[in-house]
């Protein structure tokens, strides 16, 4: 029988009555039995479309929307028109879990982005960005530049941002050479042949007194140490050290972020990179928001 998906998933129309499908009922439990032994709602999702489980005639692809829907829907208990698929325990539990789920993710959310807030700059100027919530749009959240003559926004989801950020991490940690910052462009050679030149000069014209020959070997001396870059090899060696002692992580980590990153960049294309204390750049150039200007 060809299937009407206005009917909830599990049910179907039998003789004019709406029946329990029992293929889409054990779906609908291995659902909820998955959910309450720790499965989440994107992991179920994932593994149902794996399988090619159908979900209406047309599709085998699931989301975790749907599954989300599945999981809040009250009509699987039973009532009058519904035969009961789980039982209240089953259920009760199930909302109460996603309940807890949301409220955590949503404190560990605001943990985040309240930390970003104070170190997210534009990419484009350097200036503050804001964040900005529109509750009207489908991506609710966008970082607006604080530069009137820049104006970029860029329009990405906090949960989004974060997982960018958190996987941007877990590539420092796991790569610590990543920490190191390319080496500025010098002119030390230049600068340097000049001050040698010059004192050869002197000296070839005839007497050329002490505090003249020590000061231009300061001067070529605090050259020769401002390009061997001894206090960002140092920073980079410690940087490193921590890094060293820090696990990839599944989910945003303030002490790990503080310990790290100096700011977040976001730019045209929905650019996020993060600066490192160490002043290396790590970013991923695309993805699925959008900006405006």
């Amino acid at each position: 029988m060809k299937k009407i998906r206005y009917i909830p998933y599990g049910y179907t129309m039998r003789n004019g009555q709406i029946v329990v499908d029992e293929a889409e009922a054990e779906v609908i439990r291995s659902i909820y039995d998955r959910y309450v032994s720790g499965d989440s709602l994107k992991t179920i999702a994932e593994q149902l479309t794996l399988k090619r489980v159908p979900y209406t005639e047309k599709t085998a692809v699931w989301d975790k929307a749907r599954v989300a829907r599945i999981l809040q829907n009250a009509k699987y208990t039973g009532s009058d028109d519904y035969a009961p698929i789980v039982d209240d325990a089953l259920y009760d539990q199930a909302v109460a879990l996603k309940t807890a789920r949301q409220r955590n993710t949503f404190e560990k959310n605001r943990e985040g982005i309240d930390l970003l807030r104070t170190c997210t700059r534009c990419a484009a100027c350097g200036a503050p960005m804001h964040r900005r919530v529109n509750s009207k749009l489908r991506i609710r959240e966008s970082w607006e530049c604080s530069n009137p003559h820049c104006g970029i926004r860029v329009r990405i989801s906090d949960t989004h941002l974060l997982e960018i950020v958190v996987s941007l991490l877990n590539r420092l940690i796991e790569n610590d050479a990543l920490l190191a910052p390319k080496p500025p462009k010098s002119d030390l050679p230049n600068r340097a042949n000049a001050i040698s030149q010059e004192v050869m000069g002197r000296l070839q014209q005839g007497q050329v007194e002490d505090s003249y020959i020590i000061q231009r070997a300061k001067e070529y001396a605090r050259l020769l140490y401002e390009d061997s870059d001894a206090g960002t090899a140092l920073a980079v060696t410690l940087a490193r050290k921590r890094a060293s002692m820090m696990q990839p992580q599944t989910e945003f980590r303030p002490d790990y972020f503080m310990e790290l990153i100096d700011h977040v960049t976001l730019g045209l294309g929905g650019a996020v990179r993060l600066i490192t204390k160490t002043e290396a750049e790590i970013g991923v150039e695309d993805h699925d928001g959008n900006e405006d200007r």
